[in-house]
This record gives structure tokens, C-alpha cells and sequence, in this order.
């Protein structure tokens, strides 16, 4: 499994940010979302350990923009990690075997799928961010109704995840992350490699378009409009 270094040492930022979706719940589950209400395709936005961060809901906010329904359900519970967390690198080890793994977050996703189609979203992809990005791809590997993916600075990937996968992958990666040459060229060279798509940034640190970006640098804010362009593309024409 890939772990990136750079999730334990890099604090998230601070920001500020006003959404402009809304917070609610449904059968016990919380979630944010927005977009126009029946959009024909949706995304599940799977955020990295710190959960809902401003920059979460600003991109959000973007891809929504371009007429996807986007939602991001609160997969932690309220209980995101900490830098304290971080701190111990067991904590990782112990957070990817448990409340992490894929087992204990599938029900919630496709309760989230199941919600999305019940308002007349039919074709839903996923975007998921480091740890997020872990249950963005073990979900195309499965029928749940998950078709494309987005992973932007993932990290836990396995060369299993890229086997499994069932539709198509765009793989947004930093200078931080690995370059997952081989495990892309799986999906590439597969049955749906005419759809996906490979590009590094490599003036960027691990997270720069979700906890750890600073939004307010020029320059960071370019390279997550592109990771946004890129992924709202993507989606709009593999679903």
C-alpha cells in the first residue's frame, strides 16, 4: 500500500470559505451537498482525514458548477484526525484497518448513491483526496454504481485497487505522492484507458487541493482550478 510521508508532517491550513450548498442528514447519515437537485450526474466526494475543510467545500462548490450534483458524506462522523493523531505513526496503520478501510465506509457510500438516485441522479462518479481517494477507487473496483474516478494527491493505493477497477481513472497527483507509473499503465492500457488520464503537479505538496492548499497563493489557486477543470471534465464525459 502507498502511504505518503507527507500526511503525517504537513498541518492542514487555515481558511475561510462560505459554501454555498447545505448541511443535512438522512437516515442517520450527514452529509453536505449541491448542485442543481435531479442533475443527471452526480459525484461523491470522499475527503482526505481532515474532513470537512473549507477548501472541501469550495471545490465542491466549483465542480457543482458545471451541472453535477455533488455530495460529500461525513465518512468520519464528526471525528476527523489530528496532527496529535499524526503524530503516532501506528494511528495511520490502525485508522486504514478500521474506521478508514473500505469495509467500514461501503454502506455509507451506497447509501449516498441510493439518496443521490432517489432525487434523479443517475450517473455518479467519484473524487476522493489521499485517504478519500483509497475508497473513491475500492469503490469502482465494486458494482456499486460508482463509473469513473478522480483521486487528486491519493495515497493508501494498491496495484490491486488499479486491477480492480471498473470504469475509467483520472490521476491527479503531487510531488509528494507516487507517480504510480505501472499501476496507472493497468488501467491505461485496459478497457477503459481511452477515457483516463495521468498528470503530476510537481510544483505542488501533497494536499494542495484540499486541507493543506493555501487558496490564497496565485499560484496554488491555478493549479487546483486546472485539478478542478480537469476532474469536472472527466466526469461530465466518462458518465
Amino acid at each position: 500500500m502507498s502511504f505518503v510521508s507527507a500526511c503525517c508532517n504537513t498541518p492542514p491550513v487555515q481558511a475561510e470559505y462560505t459554501s454555498i450548498g447545505k448541511s443535512s442528514s438522512h437516515n442517520g447519515m450527514d452529509y453536505y451537498i449541491v448542485g442543481d437537485k435531479g442533475a443527471t450526474k452526480g459525484a461523491v466526494i470522499c475527503y482526505d482525514i481532515f474532513a470537512y475543510h473549507p477548501n472541501i467545500y469550495q471545490f465542491a462548490d466549483k465542480i457543482s458548477l458545471t451541472g453535477i450534483r455533488v455530495i460529500i458524506p461525513d465518512f468520519l462522523k464528526g471525528k476527523p484526525l489530528t496532527m496529535a493523531d499524526l503524530a503516532d505513526r501506528s494511528n495511520i496503520t490502525e485508522f486504514a484497518r478500521t474506521r478508514g478501510s473500505w469495509e467500514q465506509n461501503r454502506d455509507m457510500l451506497k447509501a449516498t448513491l441510493a439518496l443521490l438516485r432517489s432525487e434523479g441522479t443517475t450517473e455518479i462518479g467519484s473524487v476522493g483526496f489521499c485517504w478519500g481517494a483509497r475508497l473513491s477507487l475500492s469503490a469502482l473496483g465494486e458494482d456499486c454504481g460508482i463509473k469513473a474516478v478522480s483521486l487528486v494527491h491519493p495515497s493508501m493505493l494498491t496495484k490491486e485497487d488499479f486491477e480492480k477497477a471498473k470504469g475509467p481513472v483520472l490521476l491527479l497527483t503531487s510531488k509528494d505522492d507516487p507517480e504510480f507509473i505501472d499501476e496507472f499503465a493497468i488501467v491505461k492500457n485496459g478497457p477503459f484507458g481511452g477515457l483516463s488520464y495521468q498528470e503530476r503537479f510537481v510544483d505542488r505538496v501533497h494536499g494542495f487541493c484540499a486541507a493543506r492548499g493555501d487558496f490564497t497563493d496565485p499560484a496554488v489557486t491555478k493549479d487546483v482550478n486546472r485539478v478542478i477543470q480537469l476532474t469536472s471534465g472527466f466526469l461530465i464525459k466518462a458518465l
